[in-house]
């Protein structure tokens, strides 16, 4: 899992129109925002990306969309490295607190705050750093413009697998109810 993930990391974009509709490592959209990475680990997942008019809304600031999008990506990702099994995403809460406009910097922490056998649930916080006067040698400081939490399900099966245990159970109950099924082909 750690070499996919960090080949999907440092793969830049590949996406052209004969693989529009091939399943990617989901990391596209990150890669796209030119999001940068500052630490992935069970404990912690957190990066940074800057607010392009690509992202706003037609008011000039950063669009919920975006900040959902991160939220879910980096707590699934932290999940996923701490469960070792697939997750996915039940519930996603975001609030927005402060408008970003356009130029200013993000950054991200997603962090766990349950992580249970079966359920986890992350927090995600999302800063700007507060504008201050260039001869000021304080130490930076940082204003939360968003939270989030997601709550995940722990040790999916994996869609493939999923999908043949269920295509076996369509061809036992036709067969059980003597109708011809022609061979189902997974998509996944």
């Amino acid at each position: 899992m750690a070499t996919r993930l960090t080949k999907a990391v440092e793969e830049p974009n590949k996406s052209s129109p004969s693989t529009a509709n091939v399943v990617t490592d989901g990391l596209e959209l990150l890669r796209f925002i030119d999001f940068v990475w500052e630490k992935v680990s069970p404990e912690e997942v957190a990066g940074r990306f800057l607010v392009t008019s690509r992202l706003c809304q037609p008011f000039g600031v950063l669009h919920g969309g975006i900040t959902a999008f991160i939220s879910e990506a980096l707590a699934s990702m932290g999940a996923q490295l701490t469960a070792k099994t697939r997750v996915a995403g039940v519930n996603l809460i975001v609030t927005h607190l402060l408008a970003v406009p356009m130029g200013d910097e993000v950054f991200v922490k997603a962090t766990p705050l349950r992580l249970g056998k079966r359920v986890q649930v992350w927090d995600v916080k999302f800063s700007t750093p507060v504008k201050k006067d260039a001869s000021n040698t304080e130490p930076q400081e940082f204003t939360t413009s968003a939270v989030a939490r997601l709550t995940l399900l722990v040790g999916l099966a994996d869609p493939k697998e999923r999908a043949e245990e269920n295509n076996e159970l369509i061809r036992a109950i036709a067969k059980k109810k003597n109708v011809q099924v022609a061979t189902i082909v997974s998509k996944l």
